[in-house]
């Protein structure tokens, strides 16, 4: 990640004064709709020092659409769109700037270090380029151009712009980190520390060099060290989330369940955890507390979470038949929301015709209710009216690809109705879209062995263990597997099991690229 060196060098904090003088030049003897477009502009700028992104958003685009060919009006929204922490929006808006303004320096630092960050390397590397082309010393440029030859891992080339950062500036901590980063991907993990120690010697620990240092404990499997610096992140990136599912997912390896469960409750109480966040979280839990919260946690959860957070638990939670754990979240549930999950609870008891009006209820309301179809398409399976079982299932699974129970009941109704080629269809396009996740792998490959399918059984269970090869459940499922079919990977399956106990990571989403920025996962292989 990069953001401590984009409010260096992107978000200036641009004072009302100087962005009316700005606008006011730019637009000088212009019509009346210019005037209009300089005054939405000033007050997008206005709402912006105050906070209020969404109508600072609204007023830029205003202006955009009355002038679009004004540079200030596109680096004005992407200073907004940064600061509503949305890097994608920010590079859009950077990018028409500069191709207004190509030596407008703001928007040349935004596109080479943004760019970088989603994915848009060539444009990066030109404008890092262009910087380079103006300023041949700027630290900036260099770290990028560095950053840029780790990614083509050229090391050499990335060794020699941290060398020449570092030849000005000893101090400079992208430069240190930059010259780290390099080492651990030479494969000399021990110089990077090296290299670490001696810029601490002499100031404060900062997050960029802790985050870096944790990386590198991380590449070594190094648990005391990796606790070590979580420790200090709990100070240096305190609001940090992404930290917080990190260290959970690692105390619950390292045998800390309930530091785990702590940070996991710390999460799911934040009032203003992005619903996005949401599936890493559940996935942490299903993987290491699949019982859930014990009750004091999740009555945190239910006071104090957001709705999408405790619903989420709730779910769990009754998709894993813990119907008197789910009970304490029902308190901060309301509305279609409370309906639903009471449902989920009344199907599991066997109480169908209260789940079927609980969801009819529910769906009168909200036809796209994910839950409410999942336990739908239950109780009408339950009733044998398969036809619509199948539907509600189907319905479940467009709207929410996630739901793994919805996913599970389309191909078993199929079964049901000697549809075995769909069955097949439905298990497979589950695991696509949910090719991490432990519970719908088994259950397919369950199903599969049933049927008499041992060679896809064999090979389903194993691509879990390339999709996610840190799970644990994912090695046992496969060791599992080879034990019961006599095959010879059980050596395989053991020595994955064994490496994954010290794969101190979330796995990457699959065919997600390893992060580029100067603080993020170091991949090593």
């Amino acid at each position: 990640m990069m953001r401590r060196i984009k409010s260096k060098s992107i978000h200036h904090g641009t004072l009302m004064l100087a962005f009316v003088l700005t606008i006011s030049a730019a637009l000088t003897g212009c019509g009346r709709s210019d005037a209009a477009a300089a005054e939405e502009a000033l007050q997008a700028q206005s709402l912006l020092e105050q906070r209020r992104l969404g109508e600072a958003r609204l007023a830029i685009n205003d202006a955009i659409a009355m002038r679009d060919d004004e540079p200030q009006f596109h680096i004005l929204r992407g200073r907004i769109e940064m600061a509503a922490g949305s890097l994608p929006g920010a590079y859009d808006a950077y990018s028409n700037a500069m191709s207004l303004d190509p030596a407008n320096v703001e928007a040349l630092q935004a596109v080479s270090q943004l760019g970088l960050q989603t994915g848009n390397l060539r444009e990066s590397l030109e404008a890092t380029d262009a910087i380079l082309s103006l300023t041949p010393d700027d630290p900036q440029a260099l770290l990028m151009r560095g950053l840029h030859a780790v990614i083509r891992s050229r090391f050499a080339e990335a060794d020699g712009y941290a060398d020449k950062i570092l030849s000005r500036d000893p101090n400079n901590e992208g430069g240190v980190v930059l010259k780290a980063r390099v080492a651990v991907r030479k494969g000399e993990p021990a110089s990077a520390l090296r290299v670490l120690a001696a810029y601490g010697v002499s100031k404060p620990e900062t997050l960029g060099v802790v985050m870096t240092r944790l990386e590198i404990y991380r590449v070594l499997r190094d648990a005391p060290g990796m606790r070590s610096q979580f420790a200090l992140l709990r100070t240096l990136a305190a609001d940090n989330r992404d930290v917080q599912l990190d260290e959970a997912n690692f105390a619950f390896k390292d045998g800390r369940p309930q530091d785990g469960a702590k940070l996991i409750t710390a999460l799911l109480a934040d009032p203003k955890l992005p619903e996005k966040q949401l599936p890493a979280i559940v996935a942490v839990m299903r993987e290491y507390a699949p019982d859930g919260l014990d009750d004091r946690n999740l009555a945190r959860v239910g006071e104090t979470g957001t709705k999408p957070a405790r619903l989420a638990m709730a779910e769990l939670l009754v998709d894993r038949a813990k119907l008197a754990r789910a009970r304490v979240l029902l308190g901060g549930l309301d509305g279609q929301d409370l309906h639903a999950v009471e449902a989920g609870i009344a199907a599991r008891e066997n109480r169908w015709s209260d789940a079927i009006a609980l969801t009819d209820q529910v769906l009168d309301e909200d036809k796209t209710h994910c839950l409410a179809l999942t336990v739908q398409a239950e109780g009408a399976a339950a009733k044998n009216d398969l036809a619509r079982a199948l539907t509600s299932a189907q319905l479940a699974v467009n709207q929410c690809p996630g739901q793994e129970q919805a996913w599970e009941l389309a191909a078993r109704i199929y079964e049901r109705r000697d549809d075995l080629e769909n069955a097949r269809r439905m298990w497979r396009q589950g695991l696509r879209a949910n090719s991490q996740n432990p519970n719908l792998t088994k259950a397919y490959v369950d199903w599969l062995l049933r049927e008499g399918q041992e060679r896809e059984a064999l090979a389903a269970s194993r691509r879990l263990t390339r999709a996610a090869p840190a799970l644990l459940s994912g090695w046992r499922l496969y060791n599992d597997v080879c034990t019961r079919l006599r095959q010879a990977c059980t050596s395989e399956a053991r020595t994955g099991l064994a490496d994954a106990a010290t794969l101190y990571g979330v796995d990457l989403l699959p065919g997600q690229a390893p992060p580029n920025g100067l603080f993020g996962r170091i991949v090593t292989r």
